[in-house]
C-alpha cells in the first residue's frame, strides 16, 4: 500500500469529508435508477449501470467475433482468396478445467457456460420474441425450506451464491451458516489473484462480498470469470513474445509496488491489473483493480482496458470504461502493459476534462474541486481499501 498522506493533507481531508459528508453519503449518478444507454426501454438494470440487454449489444464479447473474422480470412491451394462465405464453427469451448480443493462441501466450482448470441440476427430475434410477466408470490419462495434451498444453491458457482446473498437476509443467513469459510476462500483468490491478506480475515464470506460490491459491473465479473479464449486455430507468436516481454516489464518496472498485473488464463488473454492511488491525491492509499482483455492481433490493436474497482473520476465512465487517448486513438505499439498502467496512474492526479466519460463529474472537478476530491476520496475509502476495510459501512458512520 502507499505510504500515508502527511499531517496537513490529513486534516484538509478530514474537514473535507465533514462539510460534504452528506453529499458523499448520498451521490448517485445521474439516472442510475434506469440503464444510462437505453434509459430503461429494454427492461430493468438491477441497480447495474447498464441493463443486460445493451450490455450484450454494447459490452458483448467480442472474442468470438473475433474468432468468426480470422476464420473468414482463408487461401486456397491456387493462392486465390477465399469468397469468405463459410459459415464458422459455432463450437465455443470453455476451460472448465480447474483445481478443486478438499472442501468438504457439496458445492462444486463450475465455471459460468453461457453462450452468448453470436450475431445481430440473434440478438434481434431474442428481443422480438414476446414474453409474459413473471408473476411469482413472495410466499413461495419464503416458504421453501431450508433443505430445498440448500439443494438449489448446491448447483451455483460462486458469483451466483453471492448474487443469491443480496436478495434477502434469509438466504445470506442459510449461505453463511452452511457454506464454509475455506469455499469462500479459495474462490476470492480465484477471481482477485492480485488480493492481499494485509491483516487477519476472520469472515471470508464478507470480505468476498466487500471485494464484489467494490466492482462497478457484475457482468463484466462474469466475463472475467469465464476466460473465453479468443481463438480455436494457430497461435499468434508476435501477440505471445510480446505478452511474455509484458510480464517481465511487470515484474520489473512494477517492483515498487505502484503496479502490477497477471494472467487469468493460460492463453494469457484475461489479464487482472491493479494500481496504487498516486500520493497526495484524493486516490491515496486506494488499490484500484482493472480487467484487461488482449485481441488475437495485439499487439498491432489495443487490449480492452476497464476500471473493476469503483472510482469518481472525469475519464472514467460508471461502468469502469477508461477515457484515455493511448489506447483510444494514438495507440502504439511500443506501448507495454506497465506504461499503460503508469499512464492511468498518472491520469487520476491530471484527468482530462474537455472530454469526459462523465460531464457532471468533470463539471464538478472544475468548478467545485475541494467537493469533487470529498467525493473522490470516500468512494477511495469505501471500494479501494477492502483490504484494510472489508466493511464499507465504518466511514459513513464515522463521518455522522
Amino acid at each position: 500500500m502507499a505510504s500515508g498522506p502527511s499531517k496537513n493533507v490529513t486534516n484538509n481531508s478530514i474537514d473535507g469529508e465533514e462539510e460534504y459528508s452528506e453529499f458523499c453519503e448520498n451521490f448517485t449518478f445521474s439516472g442510475n435508477e434506469q440503464c444510462f444507454i437505453c434509459n430503461g426501454y429494454y427492461g430493468p438494470n438491477f441497480s447495474e449501470p447498464i441493463c443486460g440487454v445493451c450490455h450484450s449489444f454494447v459490452f458483448h464479447n467480442d472474442d468470438e467475433i473475433e474468432i468468426e473474422n480470422h476464420n473468414l480470412t482463408k487461401f486456397s491451394d491456387d493462392n486465390e482468396e477465399d469468397s469468405g462465405n463459410e459459415e464458422p464453427n459455432n463450437q465455443q469451448e470453455f476451460d472448465d478445467n480447474s483445481e478443486v480443493d478438499n472442501v468438504n462441501i457439496n458445492f462444486m466450482n463450475r465455471r459460468l457456460n453461457v453462450d452468448p448470441p453470436r450475431d445481430v440476427g440473434e440478438f434481434l430475434d431474442l428481443l422480438s420474441r414476446p414474453r409474459q410477466n413473471d408473476i411469482i408470490q413472495n410466499e413461495i419462495v419464503q416458504t421453501l425450506p431450508v433443505e430445498i434451498l440448500l439443494k438449489i444453491f448446491s448447483y451455483l458457482d460462486d458469483i451466483s451464491l453471492w448474487t443469491c446473498s443480496e436478495v434477502c437476509k434469509k438466504w445470506k443467513t442459510i449461505l453463511e451458516r452452511n457454506i464454509p469459510q475455506a469455499f469462500w476462500k479459495r474462490h476470492l483468490k480465484e477471481r482477485f489473484p492480485l488480493f492481499q491478506q494485509i491483516t487477519q480475515v476472520t469472515n471470508w464470506m464478507e470480505m468476498y462480498c466487500s471485494l464484489m460490491k467494490s466492482c462497478f459491473c457484475r457482468i463484466c465479473l462474469v466475463h472475467m470469470a469465464n476466460k473465453t479464449p479468443i481463438h480455436q486455430g494457430g497461435v499468434n507468436h508476435l501477440r505471445a513474445r510480446r505478452l511474455r516481454s509484458d510480464i517481465r516489464s511487470i515484474a520489473q518496472e512494477g517492483s515498487a509496488g505502484a503496479i502490477d498485473a497477471v494472467p487469468l488464463d493460460e492463453q494469457e488473454t484475461h489479464w487482472q491489473a491493479c494500481i496504487i492511488g498516486p500520493k497526495d491525491s484524493a486516490y491515496e492509499g486506494g488499490k484500484f483493480l482493472l480487467y484487461i482483455r488482449f485481441p488475437y492481433n495485439y499487439p498491432m490493436t489495443p487490449p480492452y482496458c476497464r476500471f473493476l474497482t469503483k472510482i469518481i473520476h472525469p475519464n472514467v465512465s460508471r461502468h469502469g470504461d477508461l477515457g484515455i487517448d493511448i489506447i483510444q486513438h494514438n495507440w502504439s505499439i511500443s506501448i507495454t502493459i506497465s506504461k499503460l498502467l503508469l499512464s492511468v496512474q498518472s491520469l487520476l492526479t491530471d484527468p482530462f476534462t474537455d472530454i469526459c466519460m462523465e460531464p457532471a463529474i468533470g463539471k464538478l472537478y472544475e468548478n467545485e474541486n475541494e467537493k469533487f476530491n470529498a467525493l473522490a476520496r470516500s468512494w477511495t475509502w469505501k471500494y479501494a481499501m477492502t483490504e484494510l476495510f472489508p466493511n464499507p459501512n465504518i466511514f459513513s458512520n464515522s463521518l455522522k
